[in-house]
């Protein structure tokens, strides 16, 4: 019988869905799918269904690297002054 305890070979640690890795690094999930779809990123495909993983140190290191936010009161859509 194996050991759990000695058993740390878990080849999905660190892999997140771009729903989870937004969450963490204070980001839309759309976001990370963009960064994903456009190569600034690496995702990988998990099965069939269409799941896409990104890797949580990568996602860190990019958002770092990219921090330019606008104020919350600016994000979303441009809206016409009243």
């Amino acid at each position: 019988m194996l050991n759990s305890s000695t058993n740390n070979d878990n080849p999905f640690e660190g892999w997140l869905t771009f729903k989870e890795a937004g969450e963490l690094v204070d980001r839309n999930h759309s976001t990370i799918r963009y960064w994903a779809e456009t190569g600034k990123i690496t995702s990988h495909p998990i099965g069939t269904s269409g799941l896409r993983v990104v890797h949580i140190d990568e996602v860190k290191e990019y958002s770092d690297k990219h921090s330019y936010r606008l104020e919350p009161e600016k994000r979303g859509r441009l809206r016409k002054s009243e």
